[in-house]
């Protein structure tokens, strides 16, 4: 667990990208309710049980935090509901700590241009990533600009010292500069996020 003044709060920002049980990520408005569960502004089925992963950005800081879901109240307002241990100052249960890390990797966009960068910080859930523009042409620039746009979807090839891993990736926001993103890793293989777990703990 890290700790952050910031009090990181997904339904004080207008939108998040959400992955339940490791699906696709959706973007959508999240509300907190009286009980303190967090309602999320969709309308697809969820298994009560399975986990689902939040991202977002807060202060020019990304957030990733993982919650239950549980069934929804009796009477209330459609949506799919979840629960988290929190404190007064902020979302504390298994919030994925991101580690300042530099680690090679290779965006692959929608088209299938590649684009070799580096993350800035990673987590079990995401990435803050940064394309190297070094050598990047106007063309493949404007087609960076283009297709790394958030609530896109993009490959990643991350470099880890045991070998590649493929992460299918959702764009949750990002930088000033091109090529710089923040990701939501969606739909990942529990022995990836194991592999990447192990990585993070070494470092």
């Amino acid at each position: 667990m890290i700790s952050t003044s910031e009090k990181p709060q997904p339904w004080a920002v207008p939108m998040v990208s959400v992955s339940i049980g490791g699906g696709p990520a959706q973007t959508c408005r999240v509300t907190r309710e009286p009980d303190g569960t967090l309602r999320l502004g969709i309308t697809s089925f969820a298994m009560v049980g399975v986990d689902a992963t939040l991202l977002w950005t807060q202060n020019g800081r990304g957030f990733s935090i993982e919650g239950t879901v549980v069934p929804e109240p009796a009477n209330s307002i459609p949506g799919v509901y979840l629960r988290v241990d929190e404190t007064a100052g902020g979302i504390e249960r298994r919030r994925n700590q991101r580690v300042a890390v530099h680690v090679p990797v290779v965006v692959v966009l929608p088209s299938g241009h590649l684009f070799p960068g580096r993350t800035m910080n990673l987590s079990i859930g995401g990435a803050h990533v940064v394309v190297d523009l070094d050598e990047v042409g106007d063309d493949a620039l404007m087609t960076l600009a283009e297709e790394l746009t958030r609530g896109g979807q993009v490959t990643v090839e991350l470099l880890l010292p045991d070998g590649p891993v493929d992460l299918t990736c959702q764009v949750g926001g990002g930088g000033d500069e091109p090529g710089d993103v923040r990701l939501l890793f969606v739909e990942v293989a529990p022995q990836t996020r194991t592999r990447i777990g192990a990585f993070l703990r070494t470092v």
